[in-house]
């Protein structure tokens, strides 16, 4: 009997594991992102400035990751999706990664300080030629922007040292409702579409989750769904699709559930609302459309600073507009009726149906 409890480990057992692996994992990240204001003193030779009662507000906003990451254990320890969602990366690839992100970090304080966001190479001027004008900018001042494989490379890792190790915790805050709104499916027979997939993290989690799921995954960058492709090789039934958001290749209703993740805060209005109406033409009658976002202004009004941090220190030309129009009246506004909501640290998820 105490073999086979070895063998099964109890759902607590398997919740406290999570959540200490999870909290070493975001000591890590942030041990890694203290290093940027370094290397930006030693780019442009001035400390960076920070806001009024700074320590404080970290404090609250490390609460918050604490609080996301205890939930998502707790997910895991109910089966809604399996612990293989927290493979480490190998040590020696993710000791590489760091110093080219490092590297990167170099060229994006220059950037900053420069205010150059159009800042490419022949070759990466050639690979904006499949993207839209809206998008042939260097988001956050990183290198290539969205048309580079440099940038599709280190994109995860410097996204996960931004928010300390958070980062795929909120990305999964939409498995959990999905889960139970299909009530534990294991995808059989289900189609899903992700508009915006980038590099393929949460097409990986949404796959684990739903292994019978057919999962069509576009994206706009060929660099970001090659480095996609590679990393989701040895999965299934996952299609990776060149395309923008705004103009799908597919039938009227041909998806049971369509999603995105850390899209819309990087679009202008008026192609946000052509997104969304995309989305619902694919979208069945009977399906689901679900998003994991930014946080927009009050939804959680301790980092509301933040929120006014983010486009000063990275290149967000559309995020000031994104905050004070919430996805919630957007996708009302489409006869969409938001079903579950959940906030986590600076994400929120949104699934809604239509009615």
């Amino acid at each position: 009997m105490k073999k086979n409890n070895l063998i099964n480990p109890s759902p607590r057992v398997i919740e406290n594991s999570a959540l200490g692996y999870s909290v070493l994992r975001s000591l890590n990240f942030t041990s890694q992102f203290l290093l940027l204001p370094l290397i930006e003193k030693w780019a442009d030779g001035l400390p960076k400035q920070q806001p009024e009662n700074f320590p404080q507000k970290i404090k609250e906003a490390f609460s918050e990751i604490l609080e996301l990451l205890k939930q998502d254990s707790k997910n895991i320890s109910l089966g809604l999706y399996p612990a293989e969602v927290l493979t480490p990366q190998n040590p020696i690839q993710h000791a590489k990664s760091l110093i080219n992100v490092l590297r990167d970090g170099f060229k994006i304080a220059k950037r900053r300080k420069e205010k150059k966001a159009h800042d490419f190479s022949a070759q990466e001027l050639e690979n904006l030629a499949d993207i839209p004008d809206y998008a042939r900018r260097n988001f956050h001042f990183q290198t290539g922007g969205y048309a580079s494989t440099e940038s599709a490379q280190l994109y995860e890792h410097q996204v996960e040292m931004l928010f300390s190790g958070s980062a795929d915790a909120m990305r999964r805050l939409l498995i959990a409702p999905l889960k139970q709104a299909t009530g534990w499916s294991d995808g059989e027979g289900l189609r899903f579409l992700e508009v915006g997939c980038g590099t393929g993290r949460l097409t990986k989690f949404m796959k684990l989750a739903f292994p019978k799921a057919k999962i069509v995954a576009t994206d706009m960058s060929d660099s970001y769904l090659k480095i996609a492709r590679q990393r989701l090789s040895q999965f299934d039934k996952i299609d990776f699709v060149q395309a923008w958001a705004e103009e799908l290749p597919f039938p009227n209703q041909s998806f049971d559930f369509v999603y995105s993740c850390f899209l819309f805060h990087e679009l202008p209005r008026d192609i946000r609302k052509k997104v969304f109406k995309e989305s619902h033409r694919l979208l069945k009658s009977e399906g689901l459309m679900g998003l994991v976002d930014s946080i927009q202004k009050n939804d959680d009004q301790k980092l509301n600073w933040a929120l006014d941090l983010f486009p000063q220190d990275f290149h967000e030309p559309f995020y000031k507009n994104y905050q004070n129009h919430p996805l919630e009246d957007e996708l009302s506004g489409l006869g969409i009726q938001v079903v579950d909501k959940r906030i986590g640290f600076l994400s929120k998820a949104l699934l809604g149906k239509p009615v």
